[in-house]
Parts: C-alpha cells; sequence; structure tokens
C-alpha cells in the first residue's frame, strides 16, 4: 500500500510540475540582500507582502484561493524569512521593484498585512503608475497622522527586546487582545503560524542598522487624497488604533472602502480564511474588471 501511495505521490508531483502557472520558488539578488519569492498562477497580478516577524507562509491559504484568477507572488522581506539582508522597511520597496521587474509585471494589486501595509503605501508613494489597487490589512498610521498613537512604538519594542529578550517580546505581544486566536483557528495554523515565528531572529531589534533612507513613510495629507481603488480590511477584534486610522482613510480616500472580518484580530486572515478570501477575492476581481 505504501508503495502504491508513494507512486501515486511521484506522478501528481510530476504533473503538477508539468502545469503552467504551477507554484515556482525562487531567489532574487538585489546586491545586499537575496529575495526569497514564490510566483503562481496567471492573470492580473497580486502581490502578498507580510508583516513584522513573519514570512510568506502567512500567507499560504490566500495563495491557493488566489493562485486560480491572479498571478499571485509573495516574498520574504529581507531579514525575514528565508531572505537575507538586514530588514529595513525603507528599502523594502526597491526590492519590491526589483522582483516586478524580473517577473516583467509592469503594475500589481498590492496586499500588505501589518508592517506589510507600510510597505506597499511606500511603494504607491513613489511609484503610483505600477499599483493597480491596494489592501491594507492591519497597519499603521501614515506619517503626519493628525490623531497621535497611545499604543507603545517602535523604540518601546526594541527596547524591550534588549532588555528581556526576544522571547520574552513574543510571549508579552501574544497577551495583547488584538493577537488573541479566533475561536475558529485551526490546529495546523497554529502549527505554522508557531513555526513561523519560530524563525524569526529579531536582529531587526537587537543589531544596530542605519536604514537606506531609499523610501521614506507614505504622509497622510498625500494618502487620503490617493485615487487609487483601496481596501481597508480589518479583524473585528483589531487594535482600536487600527479602526480608528482605516475609518479616517474610508472617508479621506476617494476610492476606499473599509470591511471588517468578524472572529479574530490583527491575523483575522488565520482565524477566518474563507470569510477574509471572499472580501479579498471581491475587490481584486472588481479592480480586474475595471482594467
Amino acid at each position: 500500500m505504501r508503495s502504491v501511495t508513494a507512486v501515486a505521490s511521484l506522478w501528481c508531483g510530476l504533473c503538477l510540475a508539468g502545469v503552467p502557472g504551477a507554484a515556482q520558488t525562487r531567489t532574487l539578488d538585489v546586491g545586499d540582500a537575496r529575495i526569497n519569492y514564490t510566483v503562481v498562477g496567471r492573470g492580473p497580478a497580486v502581490v502578498l507582502i507580510h508583516g513584522w516577524a513573519l514570512s510568506l507562509r502567512e500567507w499560504d491559504d490566500q495563495i491557493a484561493a488566489l493562485a486560480p484568477r491572479f498571478r499571485v507572488v509573495a516574498y520574504d522581506r529581507r531579514g525575514y524569512g528565508k531572505s537575507t539582508g538586514f530588514a529595513d522597511p525603507s528599502a523594502d520597496p526597491g526590492d519590491l521593484r526589483a522582483l516586478l521587474d524580473t517577473l516583467g509585471i509592469r503594475s500589481a494589486a498590492l496586499v500588505g498585512h501589518s508592517a506589510g501595509a507600510d510597505i506597499a503605501c511606500r511603494f504607491a508613494a513613489v511609484m503610483p503608475e505600477r499599483v493597480d489597487g491596494l489592501v491594507l490589512y492591519g497597519g499603521g498610521a501614515p506619517e503626519g497622522f493628525p490623531i497621535a498613537a497611545k499604543e507603545p512604538g517602535f523604540e518601546f519594542v526594541r527596547t524591550f527586546a534588549r532588555e528581556h529578550g526576544i522571547d520574552s517580546l513574543m510571549q508579552w505581544v501574544l497577551t495583547l487582545p488584538q493577537f488573541q486566536p479566533g475561536p475558529n483557528r485551526t490546529a495546523a495554523v497554529a502549527a505554522r503560524l508557531d513555526s513561523i515565528l519560530a524563525g524569526y531572529s529579531g536582529r531587526d531589534l537587537l543589531e544596530e542598522h542605519s536604514p537606506s533612507g531609499a523610501f521614506p513613510p507614505a504622509r497622510f495629507e498625500t494618502v487620503k487624497d490617493w485615487r487609487v481603488p483601496t481596501l481597508l480590511i480589518s479583524g473585528a477584534a483589531e487594535a482600536p488604533r487600527w479602526h480608528l486610522v482605516s475609518d479616517s482613510l474610508a472617508r479621506w480616500m476617494p476610492n476606499a472602502r473599509k470591511v471588517v472580518i468578524p472572529g479574530g484580530g490583527h491575523g483575522v486572515h488565520f482565524d477566518e480564511p474563507a470569510r477574509f478570501d471572499a472580501a479579498l477575492l471581491t475587490f481584486l476581481r472588481e479592480i480586474a474588471r475595471s482594467r
């Protein structure tokens, strides 16, 4: 029986390898880093940008849902996952540009989670002609947002990590209400997330590194006037700050709308992938039809 199963598995793998659009994982040399990425599917391009301490593996469910209709690109930001180099949000948009150029993609819809939303906005601020649409999910406020944050910022997190260690920092982060798993998170998804977080080195917090400064943060006074189609997506249990920011941007931005997914918070795509993917697909299909 085991030999039959092995033969069947091998045959399926060989068939998949010959299917146009099957997933391919590669690396791209950008000079001071090597970027690990995967590309799969055909159609309008969609780029998935992961959040802090995560990797492209956070998007496994979304890649499977989008690939039948779109050309999906997911990559490990520099310093995370299997990519090398030092984490640097001000350099990330340059890596994304190089990746799109390498793949021959003129423009794409950008989906950014948490810190990945900041990367998407930095990219859109400098290269708007290459952005078909934006999905900002659980991100921060644009630079110059008129209401100051009350939550701990990057300096607090870095000091905490240096004084108490990365393990203690992650334990603290995971006690915050917005990071609590939703009631429908599966054991398999929880194990995948644990595996991703176990691979986080903490170098971005523990080591000094001067950012490139090549791509500054997007500023509120310009973001609020962007006409690019934008979906602001949030888990119902997300931190109040993101609800405030996303509500404000949905009112200001001419072509933006907000969708709230019940059943989770900052990681609602782990908890409610079907609902999250449905909202994402609806938005991306609208963009594809408009093009």
